[in-house]
């Protein structure tokens, strides 16, 4: 168990990664070198304690909270500007079925890595029981919605629904995690395994990489020019 929790996160981004690079390599190549290049250094980064391994935030910790946070929601900015400025790959994207990229959420079921932060004591239920529960209810949904659009139907309101409510639970965890750092909350233990490994590759791989499918998703369904396909 100690090695599936230790593990577990990087072999998922590693899954991911491999599906993306598989999926675009004879569709958009150099989103298939980005990808690589990107989960290897998630890699490598996650491997470094951004956070003192206490049970409280510490001051030394503020320096790792903004490299953190710039690290953690830089590659969904860049990701989003590029899915407005670059041609190519707006083209890439406009092609992709949204059940696709629905499906894609299954690497959610990695919510079950905060679960286990949970019951070992890494984690406070806030974020460890309700994130993480929040992350396996939006990859189950994911496969049973990619199925149904899979077969034709077309249900932009709960598309745009369950869009929503992937984008909730990170809101829900990224509101959490700053009110506790700030002091505006008290939460036990400190929030600090989220920035930490073994969990640090979910902040840099996992979940950018979410909240940019989210919003092509919740985009797509929003947009009058939006082409039906599904």
């Amino acid at each position: 168990m100690e090695a599936f929790f230790t593990l577990g996160p990087s072999v998922l981004a590693v899954l991911t990664a491999l599906a993306i690079t598989l999926y675009s390599w004879n569709k958009l190549r150099f989103l298939s070198y980005i990808t690589l290049v990107w989960v290897a250094t998630c890699l490598v980064v996650g491997q470094i304690n951004f956070f003192s391994p206490l049970f409280s935030w510490q001051s030394p910790d503020l320096l790792g909270f903004m490299i953190f946070g710039t690290l953690a929601f830089t590659p969904a900015g860049l990701l989003l500007y590029m899915s407005y400025r670059n041609a190519k790959f707006k083209k890439f994207l406009a092609k992709i079925p949204t059940s696709v990229l629905i499906a894609t959420q299954i690497y959610r079921i990695g919510g079950v890595f905060l679960i286990l932060a949970y019951t070992q004591g890494s984690l406070p239920w806030s974020v460890g029981l309700v994130s993480g529960v929040l992350d396996v209810i939006v990859a189950i949904t994911a496969v049973l919605l990619a199925q149904y659009l899979a077969q034709g139907n077309k249900v932009p309101k709960l598309v745009s629904a369950w869009a929503c409510l992937s984008l909730l639970d990170f809101a829900w965890a990224i509101l959490v995690i700053s009110a506790s750092f700030f002091g505006l909350v008290s939460v036990s233990p400190a929030l600090s395994a989220m920035g930490n490994p073994p969990l640090l590759i979910i902040s840099l791989f996992a979940m950018p990489l979410s909240i940019f499918i989210s919003v092509v998703v919740f985009m797509r369904m929003r947009s009058k020019n939006s082409t039906g396909r599904v």
